[in-house]
């Protein structure tokens, strides 16, 4: 193999295809990179057998083939040549050699035999969702998805369409996040992906407002490609049946709380100081005729802050995990937030302040009254 690209052009896209490759794994060929070159480009791809990343960058090919190089130390070199134009070549013995802006550096590289083989997907149209929207919904739930490996469903994010709406659910044993946007004229699909994939493919998608390159998501029982600008992004789907979320969804609620979201999430991350794995506190809100008491107490030290809002119903105290708030909190994207509150051991509803394309779900914790 020999070829001539711009530096720029290959470090740009290495770190995104890294990410795709084994760190600890037995399989050495899952660590290293594929290089394949043919036509007028160089082909980059990352696998470890959940999740997949290939794209392409343009370069001059003189000589075709295809070898795998150490995704770590590859990296490193083409990071620190000198920029310009680089000149990859490789020999008989698998040994490359790039040479750049009078520096030249070589590594070892691999025979790409046992490399193993992306999904094929006979899906050919599948399904479209603009780049920006897509975006946007995953950072909005992501913060949800359940850490616990004993419930692989709940580990990724539901992507439901059906009846021209498109859904995105992400929940653990603790709390819930749902984005609902309308998404016309689409085939209606549900599939959960790993979150490691999720936010991969998160970091890939732009802010195409315009529409002009939308993704394109295809499937089959076992795996779902994203087709992102120049970037393929391969994963497999986690197998179970994903809970009715709607059923988490608190239909009624007794107060409703209209507040500042800035006020308080700067009052939650002055809580946060106060609490860590040692110090576990709950934060507990008083609800009053114009205003919530906000206040954290343990040993490090205490927090008292006190926040004008607007609430209908009746008075209520009740406690939170202060980072499942915040994170809710967060992912609101209105200058308030609106709270339903049923009672003190029952779920609450955050949302907007106007809107419901955005629905959290929070269980409160014990405190004193």
């Amino acid at each position: 193999m020999k070829i001539t690209c711009q530096k720029s052009d290959l470090y740009e896209v290495l770190p995104n295809v890294a990410k795709a490759t084994g760190v600890k794994t037995p399989m050495e060929a899952l660590s290293a990179i594929r290089l394949r070159a043919s036509g007028q480009e160089l082909e980059l791809t990352g696998y470890d057998l959940e999740l997949g990343i290939r794209t392409t960058i343009p370069a001059a090919v003189e000589e075709e083939g295809v070898l795998l190089a150490d995704s770590r130390l590859f990296s490193e070199i083409v990071r620190r040549m000198p920029e310009g134009v680089l000149v990859i070549e490789t020999d008989e013995r698998l040994k490359i050699t790039m040479t750049g802006g009078g520096t030249s550096c070589q590594l070892a590289g691999m025979n790409a035999d046992e490399y193993p083989e992306l999904p094929d997907i006979e899906q050919q149209q599948g399904t479209v969702i603009p780049q920006s929207l897509l975006k946007n919904m995953i950072e909005q739930t992501i913060y949800a998805v359940s850490m616990d490996e004993t419930k692989p469903v709940f580990t990724g994010e539901l992507i439901e369409i059906a009846d021209g709406i498109l859904n995105i659910v992400a929940l653990d044993n603790y709390r819930m996040a749902l984005r609902t946007e309308p998404l016309p004229e689409q085939e209606s699909m549900k599939f959960v992906v790993p979150a490691k994939a999720l936010r991969e493919i998160q970091h890939l998608l732009g802010d195409d407002e315009k529409n002009e390159r939308p993704c394109v998501i295809r499937l089959d029982q076992h795996h779902a490609i994203f087709e992102i600008d120049r970037y393929t992004v391969y994963t497999r789907l986690l197998a179970g049946e994903f809970i009715n979320y709607r059923r988490s969804i608190p239909e009624t609620a007794k107060t409703e709380v209209l507040l500042s979201r800035r006020e308080l999430m700067d009052s939650l991350d002055r809580c946060g100081l106060l609490i860590s794995e040692k110090n576990k506190t709950a934060v507990r809100f008083q609800f009053e005729e114009d205003r919530v008491l906000i206040s954290c107490q343990n040993v490090v030290g205490s927090v008292d802050d006190q926040i004008s809002c607007e609430i209908t119903g009746e008075k209520l105290v009740i406690g939170f995990n202060n980072r499942y708030l915040l994170d809710a909190v967060r992912a609101v994207q209105s200058d308030r937030v609106r709270l339903f509150l049923t009672a003190a051991d029952r779920a609450v509803k955050v949302m907007e302040a106007d809107g419901d394309g955005s629905v959290a779900v929070i269980m409160p914790v014990q405190v004193r009254r």
